[in-house]
């Protein structure tokens, strides 16, 4: 069986712009979020840069530390995973064998495409037995006229799709950062939210219950359009949220309480 696996880097943005979600695509706002909170007096760690065991931002207190993931923008694609390809049965399909499949993070993402039936819907709907995924095709040693060519050729035959829609992926937006100890994430713009459980008693509101639309995203994502690498992936998007009463960027001071 030929299974082919997708181990390109998740990235936010599109083309050349695109930066590696590893080294944080808010990285600007980050940095401005832990230096106004420094100046402030609070005791908060470096930027998560491309260290993937860190949370983007860390507040250390007396005997714990709290854990906050902050988002520059809300069309930011809140977590994302690489579907592979079995040129075989010509069908996607999620590797778990792979190194980036075993981290606790991606195996909630593969338990949110199992239980929402992602894969079975992704196949349905690009139905890659009749038109079988140039990506999985065209050899990396290729000249890059023939790859680039391939990827346009991609994103012409298989549309995005959205499924899921409502606030089922909210919750499960939720459910991947609690995989990482996470329990709150600011979003320029909107404010503070706790997911899941509110550990410090912050009396922000929660995530999954401020989405007015939310959605799992199947879709081709162009990684590097300068090296025509390209991926295809599911993504958990927030389309709509409504405003916090606790903002890290208005008024800190609660943090203290």
């Amino acid at each position: 069986m030929a299974r082919k696996k997708d181990n390109e880097p998740l990235l936010d943005g599109e083309g050349n712009a695109a930066s590696p979600l590893l080294a944080n695509a808010g990285f600007q706002y980050e940095f401005d979020v832990i230096r106004s909170l420094r100046d402030k007096g609070f005791d908060v760690s470096d930027p998560a840069g491309a260290d993937n065991t860190k949370a983007d931002l860390e507040l250390k207190k007396a005997s714990s530390i709290v854990k906050f993931e902050l988002k520059e923008k809300l069309s930011a694609d809140f977590a994302q995973m690489n579907f592979d390809f079995d040129t075989t049965s010509k069908q996607f399909f999620i590797d778990k064998t792979k190194t980036t499949a075993k981290k606790e993070a991606a195996q909630t993402m593969i338990g949110i495409a199992e239980e929402f039936d992602i894969i079975r819907q992704a196949n349905e709907h690009w139905k890659p037995k009749k038109n079988v995924p140039a990506k999985f095709v065209v050899k990396s040693s290729a000249p890059f006229a023939d790859r680039d060519k391939a990827r346009k050729l991609d994103i012409k035959r298989f549309p995005d799709k959205f499924l899921a829609k409502g606030v089922e992926a909210a919750q499960q937006v939720e459910k991947y950062y609690n995989s990482k100890d996470t329990y709150y994430i600011q979003v320029k713009g909107r404010g503070l939210y706790y997911m899941g459980k509110d550990p410090e008693g912050y009396g922000c509101p929660r995530f999954s219950n401020s989405v007015t639309d939310s959605s799992i995203r199947i879709r081709i994502k162009t990684n590097s359009a300068s090296k025509a690498r390209w991926s295809f992936l599911m993504a958990l998007k927030i389309n709509g949220l409504r405003a916090s009463n606790r903002d890290l960027d208005l008024d800190s001071s609660f943090l203290s309480s």
